[in-house]
């Protein structure tokens, strides 16, 4: 059931990439924190929530491009800031007592991302694309492009998903000291990117 939920979910994406129409989260689950930790927590996690069912609208490509890279660097700019704020403090969890909360959320922003990519692939099909524009080359290369420029938007908020797990789950080390600062783990998780792209034939995601 799961499987072919997951099938449709793809399916319906990649239609509407042929319409030119991207899907984006509609909508953000905001966790419940302290007065404290609200200003700044709730930038996080309004930004990790990428559900398909009735937390995403479809919006014009370019304007889900500008929109993904809008939230990747709202998000990457809270996350930095909750981890500079934990640095400060030197010890305990990023977000008290909602990190398997979060988690969760960004878990489910990587199944989203998952589905996104794989409907970019095709979508990004040579006879795809030849079917959308059968008398234009040009067309067809201006489109891939711009499905490409949305394939790394999608990429860079799944690393930053990533990013956010692997920060978290470090924050809550037994060495509640332990740096959560850029580690050779950044660098595998994008190693891991890159691949899973290649594979799918997609072109390597830029990272910020």
């Amino acid at each position: 059931m799961k499987q072919k939920s997951k099938s449709a979910a793809i399916a319906a994406i990649a239609t509407a990439l042929t319409a030119s129409l991207a899907p984006v989260p509609a909508k953000s689950t905001i966790l419940p924190t302290t007065v404290i930790e609200s200003v700044t927590h709730a930038r996080v996690v309004s930004m990790l929530t990428f559900e398909h069912h009735d937390g995403q609208v479809f919006l014009p490509l370019e304007e889900a491009i500008e929109y993904i890279n809008g939230l990747n660097d709202n998000m990457r700019a809270a996350l930095n800031a909750v981890i500079e704020e934990r640095q400060n403090r030197g010890k305990g969890a990023l977000f008290a007592d909602k990190t398997a909360k979060i988690i969760k959320i960004c878990e489910e922003s990587l199944k989203q991302h998952s589905r996104v990519k794989e409907a970019v692939k095709i979508v990004m099909d040579p006879d795809n694309l030849a079917k959308m524009y059968p008398d234009s080359m040009e067309q067809r290369i201006a489109y891939r492009n711009k499905l490409v420029r949305f394939g790394r938007a999608i990429a860079q908020g799944e690393f930053i998903a990533r990013d956010a797990i692997n920060a978290i789950k470090r924050s809550t080390a037994p060495d509640k000291t332990t740096s959560l600062g850029n580690t050779l783990s950044d660098g595998n998780v994008k190693a891991m990117i890159i691949a899973e792209h290649k594979n799918m034939g997609l072109p390597a995601p830029e990272f910020s």
